[in-house]
């Protein structure tokens, strides 16, 4: 089972500060496993689409290409919008639909409700939910609370992931870290830590048995604008799952705004 069905799709982006109606982003990523014998590399590219029609909501479209060694190739869609409610409330929601593959979903619902404190409406408590059904007999429940705090130049936040996998009712946890600096229009930097267990029922086996590996992450990203509308994207990261595998990661693309 590839960690891959316990990694909700977490995105920290504050609509306020968008200027542009249109964004375009083109990328690849190449991950190397280690023994890579045994899971080999994999390879992937994606394209995606933001657009503003109104200044409280945003909606993006997104289409990606997987190679993998072993597993074979696969496609993913992805439809999801952002929504401002009120001064104190707005929304993330996404749905994606993969083909019939052992390490894409068959479809996967997340919604995240996001409340604006503080004087400032900088400190956002919010509450995510996450739905994923396979290929296969699995499906996954995850609920996260967490905390994100926007200062001046910065951007800090904090989430609990707590998963229930079926069948078995097999339950895990994991916690991520996430720190960004910069400012929007010249340059973004985030640093992303995250611990915890993937656990599930591994099926496959003649006596199905529950399975439960640690694993950690950890990501180095950066976004750069070379000119007002234009900029390019990267990121390294290590992913070490135990008993597993060792992955690392590399991430390359561009994006346009208009």
């Amino acid at each position: 089972m590839s960690v891959l069905r316990l990694t909700p799709l977490v995105v920290f982006i504050s609509l306020s500060v968008y200027a542009f109606d249109f964004r375009l982003e083109a990328g690849g990523n190449y991950e190397y496993l280690s023994p890579n014998a045994t899971y080999g590399s994999w390879k992937s590219g994606f394209l995606r689409l933001y657009h503003r029609p109104f200044s409280h909501f945003t909606y993006f479209l997104e289409g990606s290409v997987f190679s993998r060694k072993h597993d074979g190739d696969a496609l993913l869609g992805v439809f999801g919008a952002y929504k401002d409610w009120s001064e104190w409330l707005y929304t993330y929601s996404s749905l994606s639909f993969g083909n019939n593959s052992s390490y894409l979903p068959k479809y996967r619902l997340d919604h995240e409700f996001n409340f604006k404190v503080g004087a400032k409406r900088n400190i956002v408590p919010s509450l995510g939910f996450t739905y994923i059904k396979y290929h296969d007999v699995h499906k996954n429940y995850i609920v996260y609370p967490g905390i994100t705090y926007y200062g001046r130049g910065f951007v800090i936040a904090y989430k609990h992931f707590i998963n229930r996998s079926y069948p078995g009712s097999v339950s895990s946890s994991s916690d991520l870290l996430s720190l960004g600096i910069g400012q929007e229009g010249k340059s973004w930097t985030y640093l992303d830590l995250s611990y915890g267990k993937q656990a599930y029922l591994a099926t496959y086996l003649a006596s199905p048995q529950e399975v439960r590996q640690k694993a950690f992450y950890i990501s180095l990203s950066h976004r750069h604008w070379i000119k007002k509308s234009l900029g390019l994207f990267g990121s390294l990261n290590y992913l070490k799952l135990k008993d597993g595998y060792e992955k690392y990661g590399f991430q390359a693309g561009i994006f346009k705004e208009f």
